[in-house]
């Protein structure tokens, strides 16, 4: 009953949070509900990844099936089936629109499910720090926050002409329009608009 119940609620190597679990079963007490999981557990039937963090495990032949710190934290702090609620921040982002070739060992995110300004999380060898939104990220203008981020990170550099054709390639295949950029930026620090006016990649976009 319980394995079956977790299964047509999560696709095999969905990264599972223990307070998910409980909600799919009102009518039993939190230990019950433990028991359920360690008794799944030794039946392989779902896998610990982490502290309150599970998985549905596909059998291959050379054993179970594994998750990623990359696709945990990103389940939970950047997007989940068509809900976006978080970017790419810092070198990560930078590395993206190839504002850097630094390839970052520490990846950065902005997300709506963080409630400190700056907070990092060791995950599976991993290190990620998260930081708050500046306000509600959706998938109708997590393009154009994501634009806004990278120019607010800059500190007087100025995007070369590879960087800067990436960007205008990425706004024009994501449709982010001039409107939407100003709409963002509104909300930014202003060193971010004068970043973005300097590129002058506004006069490339609708």
């Amino acid at each position: 009953m319980f394995a079956e119940r977790v299964k047509s609620s999560f696709a095999t190597n969905e990264p599972i949070y223990t307070e998910e679990i409980i909600g799919l079963f009102p009518d039993y007490s939190r230990p019950q509900i433990f028991r359920f999981i360690k008794e799944a557990e030794e039946k392989k039937e779902i896998v610990n990844f982490a502290k309150g963090i599970y998985y549905i495990p596909r059998k291959t032949f050379i054993g179970l099936s594994t998750i990623t710190a990359d696709t945990v934290i990103a389940r939970r702090y950047l997007k989940w089936n068509d809900e976006v609620f978080g970017i790419y921040g810092g070198l990560k982002l930078q590395n993206m629109f190839s504002v850097t070739t630094q390839v970052p060992n520490i990846y950065e995110i902005v997300s709506n499910n963080e409630s400190a300004k700056r907070r990092e999380v060791k995950m599976d060898g991993r290190t990620f720090i998260l930081r708050k939104s500046r306000f509600e990220i959706n998938k109708d203008n997590a393009n154009a926050y994501m634009i806004m981020e990278l120019f607010n990170d800059l500190n007087g550099e100025k995007i070369d002409g590879f960087a800067k054709k990436r960007l205008i390639d990425f706004m024009r295949e994501r449709g982010v329009t001039k409107e939407q950029l100003m709409d963002v930026a509104m909300k930014f620090p202003a060193k971010a608009l004068k970043n973005l006016m300097g590129s002058n990649i506004l006069n490339e976009v609708a």
